[in-house]
């Protein structure tokens, strides 16, 4: 199948390399991603300045281009303007979860947001956070080839894409893909107030992570029980996606 792949983390990203180099394998890959780090930047285009696209190598046999704007813009042009219609998109490995109100930030999420409204079937696909800074790439790739093979892309319910956050560990402890909504886990927030040497105020955001789902369903505790998250979200944010539609389509992926 033809794949596009894009991140909010920068074309460089080891996440990004690992996924397509994976899919690679048995699939047309062309990649579309920001120039550099683009995270936390949610659904931003840009308007005033044109987007500039340069040719990468970085994958054998896998086309790729480094874009000066958004994670969004990146799809935008890809969709519209620059590659063949592909079967579907991912966005990742994003380097660090994408649950609860992080999806509101996520340039991640917003990347397959936007192929949706396109009309082309996506995935934003995040490994949980790391404490010691290494994260297991292969596994979320793992998860990414397993997920393409048992769903019909063709049967995705419309205006509805899946954000999937992969636990940080080996596949072999991985217990599975299950069906998630997104949690109440969030950060308290608090910016630390600080003076330069020439007097001028500056802020660096903080924040502690306040664990607080209690729902079964949850992303924040699937993941921590080391089963893949699955949360389908809906591209008009006025509406929540049909859940027993979304059971029948995944019904080859998550065992009940």
């Amino acid at each position: 199948m033809k794949i596009i792949l894009s991140n909010d983390d920068g074309i460089d990203s080891l996440g990004l390399t690992v996924l397509a180099e994976t899919l690679s394998k048995e699939n047309e890959v062309t990649i579309i991603a920001p120039e550099r780090e683009r995270s936390a930047i949610s659904h931003a285009i840009t308007l005033r300045e044109p987007v500039l696209l340069k040719r990468k190598d970085l994958i054998k046999g896998v086309k790729a281009y480094a874009a000066t704007g958004t994670p969004a813009d990146c799809m935008k042009i890809a969709l519209l303007s620059f590659c063949d219609q592909p079967d579907c998109v991912l966005v990742g490995l994003n380097p660090g979860s994408n649950l609860s109100t992080d999806i509101v930030y996520s340039g991640t999420v917003a990347a397959a947001s936007e192929a949706r409204m396109l009309s082309v079937p996506a995935f934003a696909f995040s490994m949980d956070d790391s404490l010691d800074g290494k994260f297991h790439f292969e596994t979320g790739a793992q998860a990414a080839t397993e997920l393409l093979s048992k769903i019909d892309l063709k049967k995705a319910p419309r205006g509805v894409f899946l954000n999937v956050n992969v636990p940080n560990v080996p596949f072999s402890e991985i217990k599975g893909f299950r069906l998630t909504t997104l949690g109440k886990t969030k950060f308290h927030e608090r910016y630390l107030h600080r003076t330069d040497p020439s007097g001028n105020d500056y802020f660096w955001i903080s924040g502690v992570l306040l664990p607080d789902d209690e729902d079964e369903n949850s992303d924040y505790l699937a993941i921590k029980r080391n089963f893949i998250s699955v949360t389908p979200l809906s591209t008009d944010p006025a509406s929540a996606p049909d859940r027993e539609e979304v059971k029948i389509w995944l019904k080859d992926l998550i065992a009940e």
